[in-house]
């Protein structure tokens, strides 16, 4: 199944994430923060990134827009608390494929991700 890399500051939710999606036959990594999703994405390669935009050391922005710029095919699903049109629009105008906001519901980030990795 597919690798996905989830970019998140807080470990719980990255353990859960973690713990549903590997149920469900999905290798995944993780990151903390900016820096470490930027080294953990060149080492690991993945097909999906869930990157949430509230990270300690690098805005999630930033990282998107750095991670695009290697890899523009990579897909890109945005999931953050900041739930609201102007930052979703943003999102996408900055190369994000997708956009949930938190709190989300598992199943329905399991099936999308099953529809991104067809």
């Amino acid at each position: 199944m597919a690798k996905i890399l989830i970019i998140d500051d807080e470990k719980q939710m990255n353990e859960y994430i973690k713990a549903y999606l590997g149920k469900r036959g999905f290798e995944i990594a993780f990151a903390l923060s900016g820096q470490e999703a930027l080294d953990t994405y060149a080492k690991e390669n993945p097909q999906v990134i869930l990157l949430d935009l509230g990270l300690p050391d690098m805005d999630g922005r930033e990282v998107l827009k750095k991670i695009k710029e290697q890899a523009p095919q990579i897909k890109i699903v945005v999931i953050s608390a900041y739930n609201d049109e102007n930052t979703k629009d943003e999102m996408i105008q900055l190369g994000a494929d997708y956009f949930l906001g938190k709190p989300f519901i598992p199943p329905a980030l399991h099936e999308l991700l099953k529809n991104i990795v067809k």
